[in-house]
């Protein structure tokens, strides 16, 4: 069968530009609806996200508040740790008084009794100064004497916080006070003073040569 087309050419091409227009129209009504939807999910994204920034940033600033109210204590910390290397400083020439009595009263023979012990870091001065009673054993054949002083000298001598031990006096048959706790009579008993420097701690050179060195004390 052959189809004849009757219709002039410029309604054929209108009706053809038409059918074109609805395509293009409808086309551009997708394109459309896909850019609202993309639009309104990048909005909704960007929203979001705001969102959690201004979370974050709330938590931030909660933080650095917190952090804030702690910087007291880490001030604190930086003086006590300013006082500590001072005192370092200040303590580092001193001798150790305490620990130099006990060790003495550790190695003294039991028949020695000491009355006075002074302790002095003066240049001029003997760095330890030991005075008591001892008793000689009257049963010694020949009776020598001071025994109980020579073993007081020869174990203050192994201290190693005591240095250059000298005997400054030793006298037999002395009279004993009354109410003493010393067990003995006036044959066989020995007073005696000893002198003696002591050991230095060494000075700490790595800290500020500023900080003023400890006043000069004498132990009692």
């Amino acid at each position: 069968m052959v189809r004849i087309n009757l219709l002039p050419p410029e309604i054929t091409e209108k009706r053809v530009f038409e059918e074109r227009i609805k395509l293009v129209l409808f086309a551009g009504a997708v394109v459309a609806f896909v850019l609202v939807i993309l639009y309104l999910f990048l909005a909704w994204s960007v929203g979001s996200k705001n969102d959690v920034l201004q979370q974050n940033r709330e938590v931030a600033t909660q933080v650095r508040n917190q952090a804030q109210a702690y910087e007291v204590f880490q001030d604190k910390v930086d003086e006590l740790q300013a006082r500590q290397t001072v005192a370092n400083v200040a303590l580092a020439g001193r001798v150790d008084w305490g620990r130099i009595t006990n060790e003495v009263s550790l190695v003294l023979p039991s028949d020695v009794w000491l009355t006075r012990i002074a302790g002095s870091e003066l240049e001029d001065e003997p760095g330890l100064e030991i005075s008591g009673y001892a008793l000689d054993s009257l049963t010694d054949v020949p009776d020598v004497g001071h025994k109980a002083v020579a073993k007081t000298l020869v174990r203050l001598a192994e201290l190693e916080l005591l240095t250059d031990v000298w005997l400054t006096g030793s006298t037999k048959g002395v009279y004993v006070p009354e109410g003493s706790t010393i067990i003995g009579g006036t044959d066989n008993t020995i007073a005696f003073t000893i002198n003696t420097e002591v050991v230095k701690p060494a000075a700490d050179t790595t800290q500020s040569a500023s900080v003023p060195a400890p006043p000069d004390q004498t132990a009692p």
